[in-house]
């Protein structure tokens, strides 16, 4: 018998060597494939996560649906395994790669909701408001007791508590949004769906069984993919499992990690990323006894658990009401002048964190609203132009100087484009495929979701399943093409294949493989050089056709409008961030490295050629004089700088009062989405940010525009003068309805995404 037992623990024993074989395996297969996706994906605070014992990883915003969880495989340092929705396992090839994975499947309810029979309302509003009437319905065949009714476009749910006849039932509660009686008071009713109830035990019990074994589960508490600007409420799954585990274990020593994506356009190819981990959260005790006693105790632990979850969330996460608040906020953490100059993504990441802080609590404050005001007149003068802000200061040149760049950059352009341009035809038909297919997936699951706005949360998964399966078959057929040239040439191009002709078919089908393999690579690596110049040449074509004279209105406005920020910044920031001193301590010191841990040989050999430009540009300026044809208007502020040396902080001109701890305390367990949706006046429809390629722009969250004005705007009277708005004792009091906080991070600049999912430009 004990023989049994331990021959039975072998297998056991090799069976998990094997399973963890297959999911290192597929690990590093996807982790490769998305890194390839990818430009450069960014980390912060990864040493943060505990190295042994079980581990929730609580992942939000989930703006990039089967791509998220392979950004947290790589760069967590142990193996994790998702709970993935048991629709997408019961897809051939998903399902088979969430099996490799260890995935957990977990059944959700709206996957499988029927359309029920005939249609449903409400005859007695304000009676009895939980009656619900049918019109052709068969409740008794579709319907029992503990099923919910859900009308259309999510608008309400309900669940049934009795089932009284094929034309009646009886549901928990009332349905109380406008949209939802709007339906059920029509006279013909509405459609709707039946939801059943679902029993999760078995999906505890694999969770349960995992965390006990001292391993970590990843789980997106939002219940699905989506591409808004703000998380999603979260469901009390995640803590559920917490609790449960740990109610179950005492010695169990599970942790929760929050952990934060943040992408700069998520669908596009070659674009960029960050992942952000938490502070982990201990299990407190007490909500653990309370989650025992069951019933009303129970809701209770699990609601607060899910509170200090989503509070850590928010430490990781970007989150604004609509995309023009985001919009703002990045624009204004754009021209913030930190004591360092480029800033990595991570760091611009957390920056736009604090600015959006800061915003949502002195938002109504006469200088930020001012300042609001003209970052909005600096951000059209933008789009008028076509222009990003980084390329603002590539136009403080002379015509002589912006002509001689301009001709260099187009000799780069037509070096970069012919060599790039074989792998781009061949992969031609990648590109076109994976576009139309993924946005007619796009389109598919927007119909079926009632949170997307535009489903661009899925477009980056088709682009990559779509390629994995159609470069490799377009790979084989130019080489199988090639073989029947080589053997079957024509007259003319008997002298092209003299060379090859003795090969093996075998020989050149693999050489031609490989041939087309280089010249992808290739393209990629010159190809992306060459977007980016193409990007950087406008600047220059503006300066020789307006001239240095009227180009230099919008650099002077831009530099005023950055210096008053700046200001603003540095004054208002010490009363949030006790770190943010008068000297303006290196950010880096305070939220630490933001490691660059994707990089590989495409980025190193585009940043080469890119330097290889870069010096020449800085040869040719220095022979024709370093730019000595600037305006007077730069050269007087160069010697302005030049003579005063480092920026010197003028006195202050608040008159503002640090806040008090309770507002402190108010303001740490509020977001600032509760802070703006709760005192921002009605906005305008949101629209979706707008998707585009980075660009050469050293900060990776410039905005960019559909629409142009039609008429340039004055840029004389535009430019604006430094803040003057007068600080009264009027100021001070108002200063007392404010939450007290500011936006800024301090010094130089700190470890930066992506909300997410969010474009930054």
């Amino acid at each position: 018998m004990a023989g049994e037992t331990m021959q039975s623990e072998r297998q056991g024993t090799n069976l998990d060597e094997e399973t963890f074989f297959i999911y290192d395996l597929f690990r590093m297969f996807w982790t490769r494939v998305v890194g390839l996706f990818f430009r450069e994906i960014a980390e912060r605070n990864a040493h943060l996560i505990p190295r042994t014992g079980p581990v929730i990883f609580v992942v939000a915003p989930h703006h990039n649906q089967f791509v998220d969880p392979v950004i947290l495989l790589m760069h967590a340092v142990r193996r994790v395994y998702f709970l993935v929705a048991a629709a997408s396992m019961r897809r051939r090839f998903i399902g088979f790669y969430g099996r490799c994975m260890r995935g957990i499947s977990v059944e959700r309810q709206q996957d499988l909701a029927k359309t029920g029979t005939g249609r449903i309302r409400v005859d007695d509003r304000y009676g009895e408001p939980t009656l619900i009437t049918g019109l052709g319905t068969r409740f008794l065949a579709e319907i029992k007791a503990g099923m919910k009714v859900a009308l259309p476009k999510g608008v309400g749910e309900a669940k049934v508590v009795e089932v009284l006849s094929d034309s009646q039932l009886v549901v928990a509660k009332e349905m109380k949004e406008l949209a939802a009686m709007e339906l059920l008071t029509r006279a013909d009713g509405t459609s709707f769906k039946v939801v059943p109830h679902v029993d999760q035990d078995e999906m505890f019990h694999s969770v349960y069984q995992r965390l006990n074994n001292g391993e970590c589960v990843g789980i997106f508490p939002e219940g699905g993919s989506h591409d808004r600007t703000e998380m999603l409420p979260l469901k009390a799954g995640a803590t559920i499992m917490a609790l449960g585990a740990t109610a179950a274990n005492p010695e169990l020593g599970l942790k929760i990690v929050p952990t934060g994506l943040n992408y700069f356009h998520p669908s596009k190819f070659r674009s960029r990323a960050v992942i952000d981990f938490g502070q982990p959260i201990d299990i407190p005790p007490e909500l653990v006894e309370q989650y025992r006693k069951g019933g009303a105790a129970k809701r209770e632990a699990c609601d607060e658990l899910l509170r200090v979850v989503s509070e850590g969330l928010k430490q990781v996460t970007l989150n604004t009401p609509d995309y023009e608040t985001l919009k703002m906020v990045q624009a204004g953490r754009r021209l913030y002048q930190p004591t360092q100059h480029s800033l990595t993504m991570a760091q611009q990441v957390e920056l736009t964190r604090r600015f959006i802080k800061g915003y949502s609590v002195y938002r109504d404050l006469p200088e930020v609203k001012e300042l609001r005001d003209r970052i909005e007149d600096y951000n059209l003068q933008l789009r008028y132009y076509g222009i990003r802000d980084h390329q603002v200061e590539t136009m403080r040149i002379g015509r002589a100087e912006a002509g001689a760049l301009f001709v260099w950059r187009l000799l780069w352009l037509l070096i970069m484009g012919l060599v790039a341009l074989p792998g781009t035809v061949l992969n031609l038909p990648v590109f076109i495929v994976t576009g139309v297919v993924s946005k007619k997936k796009a389109r598919a699951a927007l119909a079926a979701s009632t949170v997307k706005v535009r489903a661009r949360d899925v477009i980056a998964t088709w682009k990559i399943l779509i390629a994995l399966g159609l470069v490799p078959l377009l790979y084989t057929t130019y080489s199988v093409l090639a073989v029947l040239f080589v053997r079957r040439a024509p007259l003319w191009a008997a002298d092209l294949v003299a060379g090859i002709a003795d090969w093996s078919s075998s020989r050149i089908y693999l050489w031609s493989w490989m041939l087309a393999a280089f010249m992808s690579y290739t393209a990629l690596v010159f190809g992306e050089q060459a977007v980016d110049i193409v990007k950087s040449v406008r600047p220059l074509f503006l300066t020789l056709i307006l001239g240095e004279e009227h180009t230099e209105l919008l650099a002077r406005q831009r530099e005023e409008l950055s210096d008053d920020i700046t200001e603003l910044v540095n004054e208002l920031g010490p009363k949030i961030y006790p770190e943010f001193s008068n000297t303006r301590v290196p950010v880096d010191v305070l939220l630490g490295d933001g490691k660059k841990t994707h990089d590989n040989i495409i980025n190193g050999s585009a940043d080469a050629f890119h330097r290889k430009m870069r010096e020449g540009e800085q040869a040719l300026r220095q022979r024709m004089g370093g730019g000595g044809s600037s305006s007077n208007l730069r050269q007087d502020a160069e010697d302005a700088s030049s003579t005063s040396g480092l920026r010197q902080r003028r006195p202050s001109k608040y008159s503002f009062s640090p806040p008090t701890p309770r507002t402190m305390a108010t303001l740490n367990s509020i977001s600032p989405l509760e802070f703006l949706t709760s005192v921002a006046p009605p906005q305008t429809a949101q629209h979706p940010p707008p998707h585009h390629s980075m660009g050469d722009s050293p900060d990776c969250d410039e905005v960019e525009t559909m629409e142009l004005p039609a008429d340039p705007p004055n840029t004389k009277t535009a430019q604006v003068a430094p803040s003057a708005v007068s600080r009264t004792s009027a100021a001070a009091s108002q200063q007392q309805q404010y939450q007290g906080g500011t936006p800024a991070t301090t010094g130089p600049s700190t470890p930066e995404p992506q909300n997410g999912m969010f474009d930054f430009s």
